[in-house]
């Protein structure tokens, strides 16, 4: 096998359509650079709408298996992964990995050729090397806990934070973006949501130090925010295909949010652009994208709500064998118990909580020792809303909270992929099943 190193670029949920749009207008200079000597394919996640969200799509990238097949889909169960990823496939031939944040990984950490830093959601995951785990524990609890204004760490977990990234490699370019956020909150620009691209620079930071560091042939850097931004502001970009409509103010202070977050995109793409060689081949994929969601509003748009507290929630009930609660994107949430007895026991129990008219509470799934579950309600909830435990009311907001804004963007099956140092494609990317990219990207080795 010949080594070749590549850099594999994961921004998830990027549309085509949006890529060219900016791209044309002059607002994406990297992006059109990297087209300019890039082969392209537009990627096909072929399956149903119920598998098409990212902690499955990206596991078929990984592996080159479909959904069916790998039977992963749930966010925070790529454990239960039965095939090889590409990093796997690369360790059996001495070639070393670098996964930084990628979604839904599986490793072995005591594998010397990989060094891996999950992503946000993971259950049961460490960083390798465990250094990486301070990076890893204070992320986690940070996006966990995004829409939570309630939840605030203490200024130890913050400082342990900085030293470690004064030590690995914090650059000026990601002080000044941090800088830029917080002046312009401070300033009293309405434009709180732009703290979310943080977390890139600071990854990519990271990502950059462990580049150096492990010199690895293969390389993965993952950044969720322009998908964030798209679900929850694609109404306000493009107010005139929604009923719900936005006021003015929403107008001026978010109908520049997924722009921005493009352009965010096209800054880090650059500095990646930076750190490859004249021998590293930059592969860019978004595994899926969106598309607007306008299903829900005629009922006033879907809404999600999330426990402030899930300890507080779950002590409700003084389940036997808990042993701890993972909450994951949205309103949705992990139990995992001792066993699977204690599993069905809690699931029955759930089962039986109600609204106080007398609806469901919670859309739940039992899956061995655990327990999938989340607030069935996506709609306007009165303030006086009750639910009910074995005949006991309790106020809904005193347990939960409206999180973010009204959806606004769903999934869609095309994304992007492109490969760079190959023959540059026309402007009609070819169009490949997703599980078609995974040899792709082996074959740049």
């Amino acid at each position: 096998m010949k080594s070749k190193k590549v850099i594999l670029v994961e921004f998830n949920e990027l549309c085509p359509s949006l890529i060219d749009k900016f791209c044309q207008q002059g607002k994406l200079p990297n992006f059109s650079r990297l087209a300019a000597q890039s082969q392209k394919f537009i990627t096909d996640a072929n399956c149903d709408i119920e598998y098409l969200e990212p902690w499955i799509q990206w596991v078929t990238l990984h592996t080159g298996v479909a959904y069916d097949e790998h039977k992963v889909f749930r966010l925070g169960e790529a454990q239960n992964l039965k095939q090889s990823s590409i990093w796997d496939r690369l360790s059996k031939k001495g070639l070393r990995s670098w996964l930084c944040g990628g979604m839904n990984i599986k490793y072995d950490s005591n594998d010397p050729n990989i060094w891996a830093l999950p992503d946000p959601w993971s259950l049961d995951s460490k960083a390798s090397p465990a250094e990486f785990n301070t990076f890893f524990n204070f992320v986690r609890a940070n996006v966990q806990e995004h829409s939570n204004e309630k939840f605030q760490l203490g200024a130890a977990s913050y400082l342990q934070f900085l030293s470690f990234m004064l030590r690995r490699g914090l650059s000026i370019a990601t002080i000044k973006h941090i800088a830029s956020v917080f002046w312009k909150r401070y300033t009293g620009d309405s434009c709180a949501w732009r703290k979310a691209t943080i977390l890139d620079w600071l990854q990519l930071d990271l990502f950059s130090y462990g580049l150096k560091k492990f010199n690895p042939h293969f390389s993965v850097f993952f950044s969720n925010s322009t998908a964030h931004f798209q679900h929850k502001y694609w109404r306000y970009m493009e107010p005139q295909k929604f009923a719900v409509k936005a006021s003015e103010k929403e107008l001026e202070e978010f109908g520049s949010a997924i722009e921005y977050a493009y352009q965010n995109h096209d800054q880090l793409l650059g500095r990646i652009m930076k750190m490859a060689d004249k021998d590293t081949c930059i592969v860019l994929s978004s595994a899926l994208s969106q598309q607007p969601f306008t299903a829900e509003e005629e009922h006033g748009g879907r809404r999600f709500y999330r426990p402030t507290d899930f300890d507080q929630v779950v002590s409700l009930f003084n389940f036997d064998g808990l042993l701890d609660v993972s909450p994951v994107m949205s309103h949705q949430f992990h139990m995992r118990f001792n066993d699977t007895q204690q599993a069905e026991t809690a699931y029955q129990a759930l089962q039986g909580v109600t609204f106080g008219d007398g609806t469901p509470f919670l859309k739940l799934v039992l899956e061995d020792d655990k327990v999938f579950a989340g607030c069935a309600a996506n709609s306007l909830i009165d303030e006086d809303s009750e639910f009910v435990i074995d005949g006991q009311r309790h106020r809904f907001f005193d347990y939960f909270y409206m999180a973010d804004n009204i959806k606004s963007g769903m999934h869609h099956p095309d994304g992007i992929f492109w490969v760079s140092q190959q023959q540059a494609s026309d402007s009609n990317a070819e169009r490949i099943k997703l599980t078609q990219a995974t040899s792709l990207i082996l074959e740049q080795f």
